[in-house]
């Protein structure tokens, strides 16, 4: 059976490079594209002609939303994000997207299997996409489940690898949304200088030296859990 093709669309460089180590890790996914914005992504699909689309949901030039759109006439489309608005969820589902996925729910062990199954037509929600989309409008569920195959993720595991305590583990899963500290800082109600702080025996913890390479790790190590 051939790889299943993949073009990823992130515009946070530690993001791209994370998932670009997560899918060169399974050995049946071929990583054909790398875009940094939904009009990138529109393009490298016209040209690489690839199985499934991850998309990111702000980015700029295009957000991944409306790249949806144009994309998932061609390809099965998956945003993988971490944002969890309902109303954003549903113009995704309304504009094409087989698939949502919020980053703290992704379970890389099963993503192979899970990405194949979009490919061949099945619907895939993380429960946070689930439940909104069960809040937001519960007939678009009822429609979908009628005539899909729905892939529902499960969270992530309790355990936390490399000995992070539970803020330690939240936090490096802000990271890896792709968050900024002072963004995490707000999103947690802790100051810049705790998060930075927090930040430092993350790194000390995991053995690495840099973002980019802490969010590598992390997604590898969700792959052995």
């Amino acid at each position: 059976m051939a790889d299943l093709r993949v073009v990823i669309a992130d515009d946070n460089s530690v993001v791209r490079s994370g998932l670009q180590q997560v899918l060169g890790a399974v050995g049946d996914i071929e990583l054909v594209g790398v875009a940094a914005n939904g009009q990138e992504a529109i393009d490298l699909v016209e040209e690489l002609k690839p199985d499934v689309v991850l998309l990111d949901v702000r980015m700029p030039v295009m957000s991944g939303v409306e790249a949806a759109r144009h994309i998932s006439p061609h390809a099965a489309v998956v945003m993988l994000t971490h944002s969890e608005e309902h109303e954003t969820i549903a113009s995704a589902v309304q504009n094409g997207a087989r698939g949502y996925v919020v980053y703290s729910e992704l379970d890389v062990e099963y993503l192979s299997g899970a990405l194949k199954s979009v490919a061949a037509g099945a619907t895939l929600m993380s429960p946070t996409a689930m439940t909104a989309m069960m809040s937001h409008s519960p007939a678009a569920v009822t429609s979908v489940a009628e005539h899909d195959h729905v892939v529902e993720t499960q969270p992530v595991r309790g355990n936390s690898p490399f000995g992070l305590s539970g803020r330690e583990a939240q936090i490096m899963e802000l990271i890896a949304d792709g968050l900024p500290n002072k963004e995490i800082a707000q999103q947690l109600f802790l100051s810049e200088k705790t998060v930075k702080n927090h930040t430092n025996r993350i790194f000390s913890k995991m053995g690495v030296g840099s973002r980019a390479e802490a969010v590598s790790v992390w997604f590898r190590s969700q792959l052995d859990m």
